[in-house]
């Protein structure tokens, strides 16, 4: 008599598609806010460029909310700056910190779904939106930015000194698409990270929120400056020279780094405090420097034509940080759950 076996159902693979309607189904919502923040604060920018440059000025008021347009340019300048954060504490962050806190990974994950094939699914379907959306606002606020300095170089002069948005100042640095793509490549690996790690959705998006201010002010507050070695340019120290900002018209749009006293050779020294005592002849104060051997004024500082460059080094900064905490996540969740 021959014993009847039961052939084992064999699951299809779980394909891309599968993984698309999965997160659309888990994340709609939040692809719709983003998308539309993002759409709706990218025309806004678009449209006020353009009028800004048809019109020739910048004298223009939104209705009904009383908003000129420099105040709302200010807004738009400031946003990007906290765009990669808040895509890593509202999108990233909760990911698998949700998962685990409602137990949903359990049906989830299976020999249909691996959990690394799962987690890989999360970051090309939610991580690389976020961080095309981030890039697509950043390029226009850079054309609302370039607009309102157009406007400016109207009337002052590109090299007066007047441009309301210079090329180093931190929002029209940070606004462009290229940084931001860093910045948000960031966040959201930063917040996939510590979901995976803490598996607690508040603890995740505190630390996100934290860690992220903290990485963003020393890189752009500290590290910035220092990505290549600065340019010295000297200034006499005379009667006819008192002012310290007479290079303003080379350094202007530069990054300022750094400036002092110096001695003949260009040697830096430190400031004679003796000679801060009062003085009968104009040329006193003069006398007493020089005869401490201060002569000259310095100024360290990055040339405009640095931007770029400097831009790529920290969009290079950053997707390296945001490769190896994306490391991080898939070698944790594979360490957890052998897969």
């Amino acid at each position: 008599m021959t014993a009847t076996t039961t052939p084992t159902p064999v699951r299809d693979r779980v394909g891309w598609g599968d993984l698309a309607w999965l997160a659309w189904r888990q994340h709609r919502w939040q692809y719709l806010a983003l998308g539309a923040l993002a759409v709706l604060g990218s025309l806004t920018a678009l449209v006020m460029a353009v009028i800004v440059r048809s019109s020739g000025s910048t004298a223009h008021v939104f209705p009904l909310v009383d908003i000129s347009f420099s105040g709302a340019t200010q807004f738009f300048a400031l946003a990007p700056i906290a765009a990669g954060g808040l895509i890593g504490v509202f999108w990233a962050a909760p990911l698998l910190a949700v998962e685990y806190e409602q137990k949903t990974y359990v049906v989830a994950w299976g020999q249909d779904l691996t959990p690394s094939r799962w987690l890989l699914g999360k970051v090309v379907l939610l991580g690389v939106p976020a961080v095309g959306l981030s890039a697509g606002f950043g390029a226009a606020v850079t054309t609302l930015l370039r607009a309102m300095n157009e406007e400016a170089g109207g009337r002052f002069g590109l090299a007066s000194g007047h441009l309301p948005f210079q090329p180093f100042a931190t929002q029209p640095f940070e606004a462009v698409p290229l940084v931001q793509a860093g910045y948000a490549a960031f966040g959201f690996a930063l917040g996939l990270a510590l979901s995976a790690v803490t598996r607690r959705t508040l603890v995740a998006m505190a630390g996100t929120l934290g860690i992220f201010v903290v990485v963003r002010s020393l890189v752009g507050g500290l590290w910035r400056r220092y990505y290549w070695p600065a340019e010295r340019v000297f200034q006499p120290l005379d009667t006819r020279n008192v002012d310290t900002d007479a290079t303003v018209g080379l350094l202007n749009g530069t990054m300022a780094v750094d400036n002092g006293y110096a001695d003949a050779a260009g040697n830096e020294v430190a400031f004679p405090w003796a000679c801060t005592n009062g003085y009968d002849q104009p040329d006193g104060y003069y006398k007493c420097l020089a005869d401490r051997g201060v002569v000259q004024y310095f100024h360290d500082y990055h040339p405009v034509d640095r931007l770029v460059p400097f831009q790529l080094v920290e969009f290079t900064i950053f997707v390296l940080l945001a490769a190896g905490l994306v490391a991080l996540a898939f070698k944790w969740v594979r360490r957890s759950h052998g897969a």
